[in-house]
């Protein structure tokens, strides 16, 4: 009988062990694995803490989501969401209606942009919002969108590349929440692009004047385009 509890409470240690060493493996799927797929924001914060889902989101842009592809490739409707971490509540809060009317993604067209992050498991990332216009009439431009923010004319560009490096980045324990995180690390880059695609500085706003904003997004099943066509056809009521 004792040679049986023996090896009975043997079997026990064993299995807690074993169980124990695995919860505390960590978790080495690369950072930008981990970040492919379809995301939706459904929280998002400025640097006090407070909400401000309703400044990237409402009736007129009823979802804020990326597909991260694996060849590096955003496509989003995160128009609102990048406006608001380029330039700023202040002024953002007071021409807000008016930016809504320019990002129109119901015919699913999106806004560009790519993703970087380095091999393994970094808590940081790059990302680049390729901000412009986003809708059917002719004035729909990143250049009316600017004018709004009282640009100076030489800077009225179509297309901006907006860059940011060192953005924070963490997964819950399952991988179907992501956050990000713009901190006092992240630095910011805003370029346009010659007629032979390189990079030239646009000055047209400065880049120590973005928001350090929280973002947090969960991992979807469904594809950009399903997602943004039933968002536009049962819109939130706010």
């Amino acid at each position: 009988m004792k040679k049986k509890n023996k090896l009975f409470y043997a079997v026990i240690l064993a299995l807690f062990v074993s169980i124990t060493i695995t919860s505390c493996t960590k978790d080495e799927t690369p950072t930008k694995t981990k970040m492919e797929g379809v995301w939706v924001v459904t929280e998002a914060y400025d640097s006090s803490g407070v909400n401000i889902m309703d400044k990237i989101q409402n009736k007129l842009i009823p979802i804020t989501a990326f597909y991260l592809s694996s060849d590096n490739t955003i496509l989003s409707t995160a128009g609102p969401m990048a406006t608001y971490v380029v330039y700023g509540n202040n002024k953002f809060t007071e021409i807000a209606a008016k930016i809504n009317q320019y990002f129109n993604y119901a015919n699913l067209t999106f806004n560009g942009g790519e993703f970087f992050v380095a091999d393994g498991t970094p808590d940081v990332f790059t990302i680049e919002f390729k901000l412009e216009g986003i809708g059917g009439g002719a004035t729909n431009t990143l250049a009316e969108i600017l004018s709004l923010f009282g640009i100076q004319a030489q800077w009225l560009k179509k297309v901006v590349y907006h860059k940011f490096t060192d953005v924070g980045v963490s997964f819950n324990s399952t991988g179907d929440k992501m956050t990000w995180v713009w901190t006092n690390q992240t630095q910011a880059f805003y370029n346009m692009k010659d007629q032979y695609g390189n990079y030239v500085l646009w000055g047209g706003w400065p880049v120590n004047k973005f928001a350090k904003c929280r973002f947090v997004l969960s991992k979807k099943s469904k594809s950009l385009n399903d997602l943004t066509t039933e968002a536009y056809t049962n819109p939130p009521t706010n």
